[in-house]
């Protein structure tokens, strides 16, 4: 169970399916006006077209038990993410991300690591499951429409903080799965801030504007990390940047995905193929 497998990785027509005709229409951003604050996150985290959108994180993995914490692996994980507009004036957004675990030293995706709490060597499983759909409303209420029986899903696109020509969106998901024989079941949350510039945001010819990110989480143990009874959790930090050229990916994950699944390196917007459909 990965963070992919929950939350797909997330969210957003020409510049005529903009929220709002009036947002389209001017120039200027306001952060108190619901339009523009769609606009902008469409702009920051997707693209206001169909276009393939990439975007990766990179960071790392720690234990934590008590007040300690152990460093553990680190992780790069690229979505690629097409939207479509919805007659409803919202997005649906065709979404799977591709990640790797990395052992710290080597920067080498080796399937295999040493877990210091048990003293044992463990296998990565590296799944990547098939990609997800999810739905953006206008009012920025994000869903999944297909989850699994059972799961807890709670996702909240927080006002815009804006200092300058800078502005920063956060979005907390909360993710909780029902799993058999496991107590409790399989917990998932992360906190995501956008990070843009009000500048690129006031232009109304815009489709999509330069966007960094950075993460944290707090996940359960990994399952195939086999922790069952040992107290404690996982939490991981990273930056990195939305609508970036397969090029500008982090060398660890190009090497990583070059060696796995190559066909993604050819043709990367075949991996939503199963889910896109046809206009």
């Amino acid at each position: 169970m990965q963070r992919r497998d929950f939350l797909g990785a997330a969210a957003a027509m020409p510049l005529l399916g903009m929220a709002s005709g009036a947002a389209a229409g001017r120039r200027g951003f306001d952060a108190n006006d619901p339009a523009d604050r769609f606009r902008a996150y469409m702009l920051m985290r997707g693209a206001l077209d169909e276009r393939l959108v990439i975007g990766y994180v990179a960071g790392s993995y720690y234990g934590v038990v008590g007040a300690e914490v152990t460093p553990l692996w680190d992780v790069v994980g690229v979505t690629f993410t097409r939207y479509r507009r919805r007659a409803d004036g919202g997005y649906d957004g065709y979404t799977g991300e591709i990640a790797h675990f990395l052992d710290p030293a080597t920067g080498k995706a080796t399937g295999a690591f040493h877990n210091p709490y048990t003293g044992k060597t463990v296998a990565d499983p590296a799944t990547n499951l098939p990609p997800n759909r999810v739905t953006i409303s206008p009012e920025l209420h994000f869903s999944v429409p297909r989850l699994a029986p059972g799961t807890r899903f709670d996702h909240v696109i927080k006002a815009p903080q804006v200092r300058g020509d800078d502005i920063w969106i956060t979005e907390v998901t909360r993710v909780g799965v029902p799993v058999p024989g496991r107590p409790g079941g399989f917990n998932y949350s992360e906190s995501v801030t956008l990070h843009a510039r009000v500048s690129d945001l006031a232009d109304p010819s815009a489709i999509r504007v330069p966007c960094a990110t950075h993460f944290t989480n707090i996940v359960d143990w990994r399952p195939w990390m086999n922790m069952d009874g040992h107290p404690g959790h996982l939490t991981a930090i990273g930056a990195g940047r939305y609508g970036v050229a397969l090029e500008d990916l982090p060398e660890t994950w190009l090497a990583a995905t070059r060696e796995r699944w190559p066909q993604y390196l050819e043709n990367p917007g075949s991996l939503l193929d199963p889910v896109w459909p046809p206009a």
